[in-house]
C-alpha cells in the first residue's frame, strides 16, 4: 500500500486518510500491518473500509457505495482487477481500462470493461535487432513479435495507442465523447421539441378564433418535417464541446434513483413551453394574414359578405380585419387569400424552430458565452440551407401580390417574433434549466470529492424511486 500511494501521489490522486481500499482478503479480526496510519489522530485508523473483493461486495449490499467512490485500489493483481470491474458494472457504472497491450494477463480485464484502451510501450525502442556478442545470439523480441503479442492482448480493446507519449491522446479522447454524446442528446432534444411544436400547430388550427379554419400545407409540411427537422437536427449533434466541458462532473447510471420531482417538472415545462411558443406564434399572424390577404384578392366578396350593409362604404376605406376574422360566409370559402394566410402561417413556424435552433447547440451555455457559429459550422450551413429552401417555398407558393399586401407591421412582427421566441429560451428556460444542472453538478462534485471513510451516510442526494412523494419534495436538489 505505501509504494502504490507514492505512485499514487506522483499521478496526481489523493492520498489522503482512508482513501484506498485494499483488494488484498483479510481474515476475519486480523490486522493489516501494511496500512498507513497518520501520527496526528487516531480516529483515521478507525475508520477502515472493506479488504478485498468480497468484503467490498458485502459492503456495498449492507453498508453504502463508498468503495465504488474512492480513487484508488491497492494489493490488486490481474484476477482481483477483473472482479471489481464485474462489480463496478453491476451498480451500472461504466468501466474504462487502460493497460499494456503485450501483456497477456490484462486480456481479462480488457475484455470485461465497458471500453479498453491498450498502451504498446514496446514500440517505443529504437532497435530489437538480433546482436551477437562472444559468438552467441542473444533472445531478444523481434518488432512483429510485439505486435503480435499486443495484438493478441487487445483483441477487444476499442482503441490501441503506440507509444507512452499516446497517452496525451486520451484525454482529448475522452472530451470527445462527452461532446459528442451532449451534441447527440441535443440533437435529439431539438428533434423531439420540432415535432411537438408541429403537433401543436396542428392542434390549434381548429381552434383558432377565425370562422375559416387555417389548411396547412402539405409540402410545407414535408419540407418542414423530413427536410428541416432532420437536416437541422443532424448538424446539431456536431457540435465541439465548450472549454470547460472536462471539468464537469458527469452523471452516474443509476437506474434506481432519480433527483426530485420538483426539478424534473420544471424541466419538462420548460421543454413544453419551447415547444409551445413556436407554435402558438404563427396562429396570431396568420388572422393578420387572412384579413388583409382578403381585402387584396377579394375584396367583392368581404364587402358583400362580411361587412354590415349601413356603414359598407366606410368600412371599406378603413378596411378593418375583425369583420373578416369572424366572418360566417369564409367557413367554407377557398381562395388565394386562405391558402397564402396558411401558407404564411406554416413558414412562421418553419422560421421560429430555424431560429431557436440556435438555442440547442449548447444545453446549459447561453448563446452570448459560447456563440453556436463559432463551435458547429455545419449547422450554419444547415440553417442557410433551410432558410434558403423556405423562401423558394414561399416565392413558388405564394400568390403573386402576397406579400406586397400585407402591412409593415406584419413583416415586422413575422422577423421579430423568432428572435423574441429565441431571447425567452435563453434569458428565462435555458436560465432556470441552468439553475437545476448546476445544483446537480454541484452535488455530484460534492460526492466525488468529499474524503471518504467506513459508515459514511447513504447518498441523501438522491431520492429512491420507492420513497414517498413527500419525501421526494423534501429533497435538496430541485
Amino acid at each position: 500500500m505505501r509504494r502504490t500511494k507514492e505512485l499514487a501521489s506522483q499521478m496526481g490522486l489523493d492520498v489522503a486518510w482512508n482513501c484506498c481500499i485494499s483488494l488484498r482478503p483479510l481474515e476475519e479480526g486480523a490486522d493489516d500491518t501494511f496500512r498507513m496510519t497518520s501520527n496526528y489522530a487516531d480516529w483515521d485508523v478507525n475508520a477502515k473500509l472493506p479488504h478485498g473483493v468480497e468484503d467490498v461486495k458485502r459492503h456495498l449490499e449492507e453498508v453504502d457505495n463508498v468503495p465504488l467512490l474512492v480513487s484508488l485500489y491497492t494489493d490488486v493483481s490481474k484476477n482481483t482487477t477483473a472482479e471489481m470491474v464485474d462489480v463496478f458494472q453491476d451498480y451500472n457504472d461504466t468501466v474504462l481500462a487502460v493497460g499494456l497491450s503485450h501483456l497477456p494477463g490484462n486480456q481479462k480485464v480488457f475484455f470485461g470493461s465497458d471500453i479498453a484502451i491498450g498502451v504498446d510501450v514496446l514500440s517505443e525502442e529504437e532497435s530489437f535487432m538480433v546482436t551477437k556478442k562472444e559468438g552467441k545470439d542473444l533472445d531478444v523480441l523481434m518488432p512483429n513479435e510485439v505486435a503480435f503479442v499486443s495484438s493478441i492482448s487487445t483483441w477487444s480493446s476499442s482503441l490501441n495507442l503506440v507509444g507512452s507519449q499516446a497517452m496525451y491522446h486520451i484525454l482529448e479522447i475522452i472530451r470527445i465523447g462527452r461532446s459528442s454524446l451532449e451534441a447527440a442528446v441535443s440533437s435529439v432534444g431539438f428533434f423531439f421539441t420540432g415535432c411537438l411544436s408541429y403537433c401543436i400547430f396542428a392542434i390549434l388550427c381548429p381552434c383558432t378564433v377565425a370562422t375559416s379554419v387555417p389548411v396547412i400545407p402539405p409540402v410545407g409540411s414535408f419540407l418542414y418535417n423530413q427536410v428541416i427537422l432532420p437536416m437541422i437536427g443532424l448538424s446539431l449533434a456536431f457540435t465541439d464541446g465548450t472549454c470547460e466541458f472536462m471539468s464537469r462532473v458527469p452523471s452516474k447510471n443509476e437506474s434506481s434513483v432519480r433527483y426530485s420531482w420538483r426539478g424534473s417538472r420544471r424541466l419538462y415545462f420548460n421543454g413544453l413551453l419551447r415547444a409551445f411558443l413556436p407554435a402558438v406564434v404563427p396562429h396570431f399572424l396568420y388572422l393578420i394574414a387572412l384579413g388583409e390577404l382578403m381585402w387584396e384578392f377579394d375584396p367583392q366578396f368581404v364587402a358583400d359578405k362580411c361587412l354590415l350593409a349601413t356603414n359598407s362604404s366606410e368600412q371599406i376605406t378603413q378596411r378593418p380585419l375583425s369583420p373578416i376574422i369572424r366572418c360566417e360566409a369564409l367557413r367554407n370559402y377557398r381562395g388565394n387569400a386562405t391558402e397564402s394566410a396558411g401558407v404564411i402561417m406554416l413558414a412562421s413556424l418553419i422560421l421560429c424552430t430555424c431560429v431557436a435552433s440556435a438555442s440547442f447547440c449548447f444545453r446549459t451555455e447561453l448563446i452570448c458565452s459560447e456563440p453556436p457559429w463559432k463551435r458547429n459550422h455545419m449547422w450554419v450551413g444547415s440553417l442557410t440551407s433551410s432558410l434558403t429552401l423556405l423562401a423558394i417555398y414561399m416565392r413558388i407558393v405564394l400568390a403573386v401580390g402576397s406579400i406586397s399586401a400585407l402591412p409593415w407591421y406584419f413583416l415586422v412582427l413575422f422577423f421579430l417574433s423568432p428572435f423574441i421566441c429565441l431571447i425567452i429560451n435563453e434569458k428565462i428556460l435555458k436560465n432556470s434549466d441552468r439553475l437545476i444542472d448546476r445544483r446537480n453538478e454541484m452535488m455530484r462534485r460534492l460526492q466525488f470529492e468529499t474524503k471518504l471513510g467506513m459508515w459514511s451516510p447513504k447518498e441523501s442526494q438522491h431520492v429512491n424511486i420507492q420513497q414517498t412523494n413527500m419525501q421526494q419534495d423534501d429533497s435538496p436538489i430541485v
